[in-house]
């Protein structure tokens, strides 16, 4: 779990909510069936900020051919 979300906030017990997210990018793809995706972890003092901020892991790679990218 990261300590600190990008805004420099730190995340812990009450300062995080922590989900998942699946997906299908080279890192994830690699990883066996029901694993093919993200942990994700939501800074709650940046969204009481009104902003969004995410931490994904494993790191989100875009596939090259993808048509969208995302986050």
């Amino acid at each position: 779990m990261p300590f600190v979300c990008p805004r420099g906030h730190r995340l812990g017990p009450g300062r995080v909510i922590v989900g998942w997210s699946p997906c299908v990018c080279p890192p994830c793809a690699q990883r066996g069936r029901g694993l093919r995706g993200h942990r994700t972890y939501l800074c709650l003092t940046c969204k009481n900020e009104s902003i969004t901020t995410m931490c994904y892991q494993p790191y989100h790679v875009p596939d090259k051919a993808a048509a969208y990218r995302w986050p």
